[in-house]
């Protein structure tokens, strides 16, 4: 915290050089320089509000404050910091007991200042505890919603993919293995039958014959 206020110490009294008053026998750059910000709403002023008036370089300048009144101005700026200086030292340096009492008495503001307003109790409250809110709002969405989106796709592929696979095992190549399985039954009885001898033939002819005379002979 110190190199900060130091850097912020040297920017105050660079600028306080460049800002030296004409009052002091300075440019008062700084004075220069901000002056159309306090001048730019004259310049929107409505025609209607400008009408009558005479032009504007008829005029002078406005007045310059008198270098009397600027002068007492700074004096009295600089009194009361000499006085705060002066009574700060009495307070806390050479009687410190004085600001114990004044602590004593006045409890509800020397609370107050001593803890800055509350500025940073507040800015925790609201801020800081906003963000953290939203951040753990988000991260309870991103992992109920978006990773359970996520996820629940994935299971899903999984499901679909398991259940195409058990699909594609039992029925249809359960169908095309029964297709085998029954041609591969039926040649095997087929090649019992279908032996290429011709005696097996002949002999097969020989029953049939037989078999249609008895069948004859019955019915007759």
């Amino acid at each position: 915290m110190t190199v900060p206020l130091m850097a912020l110490a040297v920017g105050a009294v660079l600028a306080g050089f460049v800002g030296v008053p004409a009052a002091l026998g300075g440019s008062d750059q700084i004075g220069h320089f901000l002056r159309p910000s306090f001048t730019a709403s004259q310049a929107g002023t409505p025609a209607a509000a400008t009408e009558g008036a005479e032009p504007a370089g008829d005029h002078e300048p406005a007045e310059e404050p008198a270098r009397s009144t600027e002068l007492s101005l700074m004096a009295f700026s600089v009194l009361i910091a000499v006085a705060g200086i002066l009574l700060a030292r009495r307070f806390y340096v050479t009687n410190p007991e004085i600001s114990e009492r004044l602590g004593t008495r006045l409890a509800g503001p020397h609370r107050v200042l001593s803890n800055k307003y509350y500025v940073d109790e507040l800015y925790d409250a609201t801020v800081v505890s906003a963000t953290f809110s939203s951040g753990r709002g988000l991260w309870a969405f991103d992992r109920g919603v978006i990773d359970g989106m996520v996820n629940g796709g994935g299971w899903i592929t999984l499901i679909g993919a398991w259940l195409s696979g058990l699909t594609d095992r039992s029925i249809v190549d359960g169908m095309v293995n029964l297709v085998g399985r029954v041609c591969e039954a039926g040649s095997f009885w087929f090649r019992k039958v279908q032996t290429g001898l011709v005696q097996n033939y002949a002999l097969l002819m020989l029953f049939g014959v037989f078999a249609l005379s008895v069948y004859l002979f019955i019915s007759l």
